[in-house]
C-alpha cells in the first residue's frame, strides 16, 4: 500500500490573497503567521480555515527567554488557534525578548542544560494551553556554538517535551554556507523521527553573507535535502515561503508542483523499501 505523501502548501501572505483565493490546485494547506491575526482578521482567518487545512506559525513566544511565556502573547495565540483550528502550532528555537527589551527578531538560544530546561517548560506550557501539537523550528543565524550543539538541543527538546520539529532546510543551508559546515552532517545527527514539517524558500548572498531571504526560487541544494528528508522522516507538510519579490502565479505553481513531485516520489520510495520508520506524533494535550 502506498504511503500518503506529505501535504505541500504555502506560507500565506496578504500579497498572495488573490491567488490563494483562486484555490490553486498545488496548495494543499496553508501556514498562517499568527501575529497577522492578533488585532483583526478573524473573518479572513475563518474563511481560510474553511477552505484549507491550516498550520499556525508564531514568531512572538520567545521560547528561550527565562520565566513564564508572556501571558498576552499566549492569549493572543490561543485566540488565533481557536478560530484557525490548525493541525499544529510552531515557533522558533530562539528568544526575541529579554526582561529589558523586545528585540523584534528571533535570536538563537545558546545550547546547554539551562536553556533546555527553559525550552522544555515553555513547550509543555504551550501544548497544555493550546491543546495542539507544538513544533520548534531551527533558524538561520550568524553565531557558532561551543560544546553543546543546536541539533542536540532540538533532539533533547523533542524527547523531553514531546514537541515536534519544524525543519527549515533553507536556514540549514544558509548556516552551512556562512559557517563552512556540512548540512548533511547536521541532518545525520538530527532525530528525524521527530520531524513533522519542512520549510523551504529562497536564499540570497548579500555582501559576504548568505541570508534566508525568501525572495527567490528555492535553491537546488535545498530541494535535494528536501528529497532526502522526505524519504527518511515522517514529514506531514512542506511549506514554501516567499516574503517579497513574489513571482508570477505560473512560477509559484511550478515550484509547488516540484515539491509535490518530491513528496510523491518519497512516499512511493518508502513503500517500495518496505514502509516508513515509526511515525512520531507530537503530543496533543486535551
Amino acid at each position: 500500500m502506498a504511503l500518503t505523501p506529505a501535504r505541500v502548501g504555502m506560507a500565506y501572505r496578504p500579497a498572495l490573497a488573490s491567488w490563494v483565493g483562486s484555490r490553486p490546485a498545488g496548495v494543499e494547506c496553508l501556514e498562517v503567521a499568527a501575529e497577522g491575526f492578533y488585532k483583526a482578521g478573524e473573518k479572513l482567518l475563518r474563511h481560510l480555515a474553511e477552505r484549507f487545512p491550516l498550520l499556525v506559525h508564531s514568531s512572538s513566544l520567545s521560547l528561550g527567554t527565562p520565566g513564564p511565556i508572556a501571558p498576552q502573547e499566549l492569549s493572543c495565540l490561543a485566540a488565533v488557534v481557536a478560530v484557525a483550528d490548525p493541525l499544529w502550532v510552531s515557533d522558533h528555537l530562539a528568544f526575541s525578548r529579554t526582561a529589558e527589551v523586545d528585540l523584534g527578531w528571533p535570536v538563537p538560544v545558546v545550547p546547554g542544560p539551562d536553556s533546555l530546561a527553559v525550552l522544555v517548560e515553555h513547550a509543555r506550557a504551550i501544548q497544555e494551553r493550546l491543546g495542539r501539537p507544538f513544533l520548534v523550528e531551527n533558524i538561520a543565524h550568524f553565531l557558532t556554538f561551543g560544546v553543546h550543539s543546536e541539533v542536540e538541543l532540538l533532539n533533547a527538546l523533542s524527547r523531553d517535551a514531546g514537541s515536534g520539529i519544524l525543519l527549515d532546510l533553507t536556514a540549514l543551508v544558509v548556516n552551512a554556507r556562512n559557517h563552512g559546515s556540512d548540512p548533511r552532517h547536521w541532518l545525520s545527527e538530527l532525530a528525524l523521527e521527530h520531524v513533522v514539517q519542512l520549510h523551504v524558500g529562497g536564499c540570497s548572498l548579500e555582501g559576504e553573507r548568505w541570508h534566508d531571504s525568501h525572495r527567490s526560487p528555492v535553491a537546488d541544494e535545498v530541494l535535494e535535502l528536501a528529497a532526502e528528508v522526505l524519504r527518511t522522516a515522517p514529514v506531514r507538510a512542506v511549506i514554501l515561503e516567499y516574503d517579497g519579490r513574489y513571482p508570477p502565479r505560473a512560477r509559484l505553481e511550478a515550484e509547488l508542483d516540484r515539491l509535490k513531485a518530491l513528496a510523491a516520489a518519497a512516499a512511493s520510495g518508502a513503500d517500495a523499501a518496505g514502509g516508513p520508520a515509526a511515525v512520531h506524533e507530537p503530543r496533543r494535550h486535551a
